[in-house]
């Protein structure tokens, strides 16, 4: 494969643990799919079982873009794959450009293994670097806090709403001050 044809390979968590994923339509785009975009990637996820959370994360988000001299809200997603289901989506293209994908991803997967076994250095970094570094750990662990957030705020609203409600309880006039009277 030459430089123009190489998949990025980020990082990412799914159940806490780090992963190497796949912009699903970075691979798309390499497979030189006949295909839309949208429609691959549904009928593949459709139709050979991958679960969103285990094989693939579905990021979803809203962007403001410049529309008829203004501003209009556009609603968009981004699907990113771990290195396993890249690999079979790459072997079930049946096409060159598809074992080019799957031999580049077991490479990818390959090297990881090597970089994770290898002892880590310790070197100076600069300001930018260790900024960049914190930026990235506060990132990764947002999505986590956040998730928890949200499951504990719907487990207390769960329990508060099983509560029968009671009526507030006022305190006699004389127990409150002259002002409030």
């Amino acid at each position: 494969m030459n430089d123009k044809a190489v998949i990025p390979v980020l990082s990412g968590r799914i159940h806490g643990t780090s992963v190497p994923l796949v912009n699903a339509r970075r691979l798309h785009e390499f497979l030189e799919s006949s295909q839309d975009y949208t429609t691959w990637i549904k009928g593949r996820i459709r139709k050979y079982g991958f679960e969103e959370g285990a094989d693939y994360l579905l990021h979803k988000f809203v962007e403001q873009v410049p529309h008829q001299g203004g501003w209009r809200t556009v609603h968009r997603s981004e699907v990113h794959l771990t290195l396993d289901m890249a690999k079979e989506l790459a072997m079930v293209e049946r096409t060159p450009r598809g074992r080019d994908a799957r031999r580049y991803f077991i490479e990818c997967e390959r090297r990881l293994r090597q970089e994770q076994s290898a002892p880590v250095v310790p070197t100076a970094l600069s300001r930018g670097q260790r900024q960049a570094i914190n930026r990235r750990a506060w990132a990764d662990v947002a999505g986590e806090a956040y998730a928890a957030f949200h499951a504990r705020r719907e487990e207390l609203i769960r329990e508060a709403a099983a509560q029968p409600v009671a009526r507030p309880a006022y305190l006699p006039l004389s127990h409150r001050p002259k002002w409030a009277r």
